[in-house]
């Protein structure tokens, strides 16, 4: 799990995999919007999800700690941007591994922000 230091770690000393980051015992804000499926297809919800986060962070943090952020989180934890929507669960544990208590404020504001786009479509 992302909270334990039991990783199957590489010759690079990174985790070969992410294994199970998810928390199965809560299920987050965003989680609950993207799971209630409110348009008509998964790449839609899948799309504006995206859109969100991108939005998100780049009016949060800016448009290169975005780019700098999916990239730590590709090397690191193996999945990227476009595997976010698959690994919604592990991404926030990502998020609030990295931005700390602030991860939460960022979940925050993209549950807030796709619940805008959500309305609108």
């Amino acid at each position: 799990m992302l909270g334990s230091d039991e990783h199957d770690h590489g010759i690079d000393g990174r985790p070969k995999k992410v294994r199970s980051l998810y928390r199965q015992d809560s299920t987050s804000l965003l989680e609950e919007i993207v799971g209630k499926g409110v348009t008509l297809d998964k790449k839609d919800n899948d799309r504006l999800l995206l859109q969100s986060l991108d939005e998100v962070i780049d009016d949060l943090l800016g448009k290169h700690v975005r780019v700098v952020f999916y990239d730590y989180m590709e090397r690191n934890y193996y999945f990227g941007r476009d595997d976010i929507p698959q690994h919604l669960g592990d991404f926030l544990l990502v998020l609030e591994r990295t931005f700390g208590k602030s991860g939460k404020t960022i979940e925050r504001a993209i549950a807030k922000r796709l619940c805008t786009k959500l309305s609108q479509e």
